[in-house]
């Protein structure tokens, strides 16, 4: 009899131990926040992402009672901003909005990160979906996308695009676009979006994708065409401008996502709380004017759903990726 007891020993010393670890996470979440939340961007201030996550900052940290301080942690492609989240002590107090590149693009090109984002990061949420439109310059002939096609097929090389860098959402949105139609056009990689929006509007480039809201004002102005947008749906702010599925390329999609992580291992009642307070803020009608008045779409949802669509995401740039050379030959998981 002695040993039976011997032998519960260690087996209750873990279910005390278990018990007690669960009453901290039980009772930190019912604190959380008790300080100012950080929440790591990965994009330069003052573009489209970083009004996402400042809007979103605001709303959400009025409810929880706390500051949420936006932090621009910018460089390789969004891989050091989400380091700086995956280091963070997963307790909710760092957390990071973070574009799709970071799980479809980047695992794709094979080059060592550090940290795995499909295992390292946890989603809490999606944020939004941005919508973007192709933009031509004044000087080109085509007025819609299906004139560029054929433009491209009776000249092939003769017209040219712009992206913000080799290997950029834009570069691979076109190359996308290039293979579903079959033609072939030059890349202009520019150092960022408006010096690559301005030349087109000057007409040193034929065409460049780029957020419908920061097209708006180039749009009203006269100064640039749009030939179609990349959503599956035309957008509110562009109500004439066809999508290019209705324009005969039927599988063609480039829309942008904005996902809200937070570190791998963090409570799952904080994640709730997070998850909750961030859908609240998306369905406040001020954050949702100004969101969709700047071409973007609402859409929060579960951990799995996020999940599942960077999956989908993921497998459809990749032969993008290893067509143009950019990738290793990793897979994404």
């Amino acid at each position: 009899m002695p040993f039976a007891f011997i032998g519960l020993r260690p087996a209750l010393a873990i279910l005390c131990c278990a018990a007690v670890g669960a009453a901290q996470i039980e009772a930190r979440a019912e604190t959380f926040p008790a300080r100012p939340i950080t929440l790591v961007v990965a994009v330069q201030a003052g573009t489209a992402g970083d009004l996402v996550g400042r809007v979103l900052a605001e709303s959400v940290g009025a409810k929880f009672g706390q500051r949420i301080v936006v932090e621009n942690v910018l460089g390789a492609g969004g891989a050091i901003g989400a380091q700086r989240v995956v280091r963070a002590e997963p307790n909710g107090y760092t957390i990071g909005l973070f574009n799709n590149g970071v799980h479809a693009i980047l695992p794709n090109t094979g080059t060592p990160m550090g940290f795995d984002p499909w295992t390292d990061l946890a989603p809490v949420t999606l944020l939004v979906e941005t919508n973007s439109v192709l933009i031509a310059s004044p000087n080109l002939k085509a007025r819609s996308l299906r004139e560029l096609i054929d433009m491209a097929k009776a000249a092939p090389d003769k017209l040219n695009y712009a992206s913000v860098a080799f290997g950029s959402p834009q570069h691979l949105a076109m190359e996308q676009l290039k293979s579903d139609a079959g033609i072939e056009m030059m890349h202009v990689p520019y150092r960022g979006g408006a010096q690559a929006t301005m030349a087109v509007a000057q007409s040193e480039v034929d065409v460049f994708w780029i957020n419908t809201s920061v097209a708006l004002p180039f749009i009203e102005a006269g100064k640039v065409r749009p030939l179609a947008v990349g959503s599956r749906q035309r957008v509110s702010v562009l109500p004439d401008v066809p999508t290019v599925r209705e324009q005969g390329l039927p599988n063609y999609e480039y829309t942008g996502l904005y996902t809200l992580f937070a570190p791998a291992r963090t409570p799952q009642p904080i994640m709730d709380m997070l998850s909750k307070a961030f859908a609240e803020g998306l369905a406040d009608p001020k954050v949702v004017a100004i969101l969709k008045q700047q071409g973007f779409t609402p859409h929060p949802s579960t951990a799995a759903e996020v999940t599942e669509m960077l999956r989908q995401d993921s497998a459809r740039i990749a032969p993008i990726m290893k067509r143009i050379g950019m990738t290793t030959g990793a897979e994404s998981k």
